[in-house]
């Protein structure tokens, strides 16, 4: 029986070249009025003529690739906001499903990411605030053609000089090991 790794890469590489044709406007809405009817039919077709576009989203965003988490496990979560996506939509003007479910899939893939990249994890919205920080951070660097002060970041955030020093700690903070601190505490009683 073939492992796990063995069956998502032959999935991959059997995604990557199925002729499964896009779906046009008209059939996502006459999909998504059946999907709000209860039909689960209409969903997993909707889902399977999407499930490449899963896989081209995941390899834009590069945020993943300096990651430790393989990219099946990406996959997956991207299937998965995919079909909560699918879940939730609900046809308005001429927006096409993939671009209602693109956000789905980078936030998902993000957040996993987030709660995976650090050995002392940050809750999701400091995490967030700290990537508007260092965003607005670079736009202010190249408007001034300077480094930023802390008050002009915290005047564009929109909060106080504190928490900006408060979140650039975060980022500073070098995790430390606890073996290390045991390791400390016994030489210093020995030594004594």
């Amino acid at each position: 029986m073939a492992n796990e790794n063995d069956i998502i890469s032959d999935y991959l590489k059997e995604l990557m070249f199925i002729n499964i044709p896009l779906l046009t406007l008209a059939e996502e809405k006459e999909l998504a009025e059946l999907i709000a009817q209860g039909d689960d039919d209409a969903l997993e077709k909707l889902v399977k003529h999407n499930l490449r576009f899963v896989i081209s989203t995941a390899s834009k965003t590069t945020y993943w690739q300096h990651s430790k988490l393989p990219v099946e496990d990406i996959v997956g979560i991207g299937n998965e906001m995919l079909l909560m996506a699918a879940k939730r939509w609900k046809p308005i003007k001429n927006i096409r499903f993939s671009a209602f479910a693109r956000p789905f899939i980078i936030r998902g893939v993000q957040r996993e990411l987030d709660n995976t990249a650090n050995i002392i994890r940050l809750p999701i919205n400091i995490t967030e605030a700290i990537k508007r920080m260092n965003y607005n951070e670079r736009v202010l660097f190249q408007i001034l053609g300077r480094k930023p002060t802390t008050s002009e970041i915290a005047k564009v955030l929109g909060i106080s000089e504190a928490k900006v020093h408060q979140l650039k700690g975060y980022i500073s903070r070098e995790p430390v090991s606890l073996d290390s601190l045991e390791q400390e505490r016994y030489q210093e009683e020995n030594d004594e």
